[in-house]
């Protein structure tokens, strides 16, 4: 499915009855999602309708926020001289993440859940919705962030984050959508060993197509029936660019350290009077000792030991400036490098979200 505005509503419509969206153009389905919606002819421009034939849903995009909430008013989809029913809701918006919190009553109304959840005292809490006929409630939270513990009336409750669950519809055994907008309902397959149309009293050797272990497809106790949480994802992800920038930088220190030295040295070629001194005094170590050689002076140490002394620390304090501007500009260069990637890191984790 294409990528749609991120700063627009995001509506998702589920048809039933046996609708199947494949069957049917975009520029149909389409027309009939405004229809059901009353959105004048001259207004729809600012919209975009996208079906998604694997989950069997319509995805509408909008940044009016009264389309938004005609879409989600709208109950059934009329298509030729067919009439199908549908349910719309909104989908969570970007820069956000669910959480949920179990042992909430079941005597507790929705009303009740959301005045004991939206509270001053949980501030990032936007949402708060029971799942089904259980006691557990997804909260969404303001940001990439579920708190550990959420404040449920005057219960302090564990927070975990939510994990969705692959979709799989038990109607009729398929993977990609679920139950409520199944468009086979009179074709099944047995989760078990996919025959088609198995029997009433099927018996079968089951295997699982998620995780290969002898138990029906996506069954409760499946642990590969759950998708990876996005937070999940976007945390190894920027832990794995973490350790390779770092191996990478460390594979760049690592020469340009062993090569410093020799770099250096090989700067600043020796001086003509440096070579015939050394010159000088190998040819006289051959008639006298090394000791008296080494203690020999020039006849104006004065002068020449001055000489020496200003022009070395003239070269030492080239060759520093000279090597302290190479890393200077080397860190620069590195600077704008990491700029570079984390602008791109940022560009792909916003492109999987």
């Amino acid at each position: 499915m294409p990528q749609l505005p991120r700063e627009d509503y995001q509506i998702i419509v589920r048809p039933r009855g046996g609708l199947r969206v494949s069957d049917h153009g975009a520029a149909r389905i389409a027309n009939s999602v405004y229809q059901a919606a009353g959105i004048p002819r001259e207004a729809r421009e600012q919209d975009t309708i996208c079906p998604n034939y694997q989950q069997n849903i319509i995805v509408v995009s909008t940044p009016v926020e009264e389309h938004a909430n005609r879409y989600q008013r709208f109950a059934c989809i009329k298509l030729g001289t067919q009439e199908f029913e549908a349910s719309a809701y909104e989908a969570a918006p970007e820069n956000t993440s669910k959480g949920v919190i179990r042992g909430i009553p079941l005597d507790d109304t929705a009303r009740d859940i959301t005045a004991n959840v939206i509270t001053p005292r949980n501030p990032t809490a936007l949402v708060a919705k029971r799942m089904g006929n259980t006691t557990n409630v997804t909260v969404l939270f303001d940001g990439y962030r579920v708190p550990s513990y959420v404040k449920y009336g005057g219960a302090l409750i564990r927070c975990s984050l939510y994990r969705k669950q692959l979709d799989v519809c038990y109607h009729c055994g398929r993977l990609g959508h679920r139950a409520d907008v199944c468009p086979n309902p009179n074709d099944k397959i047995c989760r078990g060993c996919r025959m088609p149309n198995p029997p009433e009293n099927h018996e079968c050797k089951a295997r699982c197509q998620l995780c290969d272990q002898d138990h029906p497809t996506a069954d409760r106790t499946c642990k590969a029936r759950y998708k990876t949480p996005f937070l999940v994802r976007k945390r190894r992800w920027e832990r794995s660019r973490q350790e390779q920038e770092n191996t990478s930088y460390a594979a760049q220190e690592r020469p340009s350290n062993a090569n410093s030295a020799s770099d250096q040295s090989e700067s600043f070629p020796r001086l003509a009077h440096e070579r015939r001194s050394r010159s000088r005094s190998r040819n006289k170590s051959r008639s006298k000792s090394r000791s008296q050689s080494r203690s020999r002076e020039p006849q104006s140490p004065g002068a020449d030991a001055s000489f020496r002394v200003s022009w070395a620390d003239k070269v030492k304090g080239a060759s520093a400036e000279a090597s302290s501007d190479q890393k200077v500009a080397k860190l620069e260069d590195e600077l704008a490098q990491l700029k570079q990637m984390i602008l791109q890191n940022n560009q792909t984790i916003v492109a999987m979200r």
